[in-house]
């Protein structure tokens, strides 16, 4: 074997490799978070808890889970291809029209379907940094190049400076707001002046995974946006707020364009019969959904007032995580929070080194987090 193929294949144990395009060997790996059982393996623990991979702490709704224990019934057919009816739910929510929506499993597929719809080699991608992992892969899975524009002081987009990258090579823009993993907002006023910045048909995505847990006044108005310029398209999810990660739905919304587009090279069954099912059903329960949301809210704002007490240093949070940067090293402090039985996410892997990324949990979690780093800082 030549070594031009080995430097593009992927070695097993045995030292054979296959060869794959130079574009899928220079996609950086995505390293998910450790579980509960691997650190209780490691460490000889009985019990750990899991802040490290911004879900919800709590289960889905009695309700959803009993509509899918029903769905499974019916696992021998396929799913409905177009998820009419999820489709028309969140249509008939957000004031839009079926054709307005698109379907994903999880919003994370619907990033990758506008790379493969819209990059080319030759084209660039503008993303912020450190941002969601998953955007560089875009361009690099297409032959694209992907710029990453560093954030503002306030861990946000720094849209002035997302806008001067934009040339006439740029085929797509993503906006994350609020940002993962800093928890940094771009007001709308900020994200409208960015956009009448650009050309008018450059097709731009507002991430907005972490939308529930804003609670700025002005949180809603990118998908205003979206109603009226062509250009736009917003990302939300299940999997946050909703607590639906392991069936892995999400929705974008935006122009017929854009969701032509997506749905030009969506597999036909993308979305499965239970996600459709538990998403539909969730959504027939907003009070319930709330009443979560705000809880998580409450905890968020009281381990900051924990945090400022113990003055660890941390970026003001709009999501359903809390990015600290504790003054002792990211690295041996998030072993020893480990040690502790307290999973957190080591912002070096997310770009962020010498820093640590806190999710919300249950009010138990969180003062065992506390606890538990209130220990290894007095170390």
């Amino acid at each position: 074997m030549s070594a031009d193929i080995a430097r593009s294949g992927f070695v097993d144990s045995r030292g054979m490799s296959i060869h794959v395009s130079p574009r899928i060997a220079a996609i950086p790996h995505y390293e998910p978070g450790l579980t509960t059982a691997d650190v209780m393996e490691r460490y000889g623990l009985d019990a750990a808890i899991k802040l490290a991979s911004n879900e919800s702490p709590y289960p889905p709704l009695d309700a959803v889970q009993e509509v899918v224990r029903q769905g499974a019934t019916g696992l021998n057919r396929y799913p409905d291809g177009a998820a009419r009816a999820l489709r028309d739910a969140l249509a008939e929510m957000h004031g839009v029209d079926r054709a307005n929506v698109v379907i994903g499993n999880g919003s994370c597929e619907l990033l990758l379907l506008a790379g493969q719809a819209l990059l080319d080699p030759g084209t660039t991608l503008i993303h912020p940094d450190p941002s969601f992992g998953l955007y560089p892969h875009l361009a690099a899975a297409a032959g694209a190049e992907a710029i990453a524009v560093p954030l503002n002081g306030q861990g946000a987009n720094d849209l002035e400076a997302m806008a001067a990258a934009v040339d006439e090579r740029t085929r797509l823009v993503i906006v994350c707001s609020p940002n993962n993993p800093t928890g940094g907002y771009s007001p709308a006023d900020q994200i409208e002046s960015f956009l009448d910045m650009l050309p008018e048909d450059l097709p731009v995505i507002i991430d907005e995974a972490y939308y529930d847990f804003v609670t700025e006044a002005d949180r809603g108005r990118p998908l205003a946006n979206a109603r009226r310029r062509q250009n736009l398209l917003v990302l939300r999810t299940f999997s946050k707020a909703h607590g639906l990660c392991g069936l892995r739905v999400g929705y974008g919304m935006g122009s017929t364009s854009w969701i032509a587009a997506l749905d030009q090279v969506r597999q036909p069954f993308n979305s499965s019969t239970l996600a459709q099912a538990a998403a539909r059903e969730a959504l027939r329960h907003a009070p319930a959904h709330d009443r979560r949301v705000q809880e998580t809210i409450a905890e968020r704002a009281r381990v900051a007032v924990a945090l400022a007490g113990m003055r660890v240093p941390f970026t003001p949070s709009q999501t359903n995580f809390i990015l600290i940067r504790p003054e002792a090293s990211g690295i041996s402090l998030h072993e020893r929070l480990l040690a502790e039985g307290v999973i957190v996410r080591n912002g070096g892997s997310l770009g962020c080194p010498g820093s640590l990324r806190v999710s919300i949990g249950t009010p138990q979690e969180n003062d065992a987090f506390l606890a538990a780093l209130t220990r290894v800082l007095g170390d």
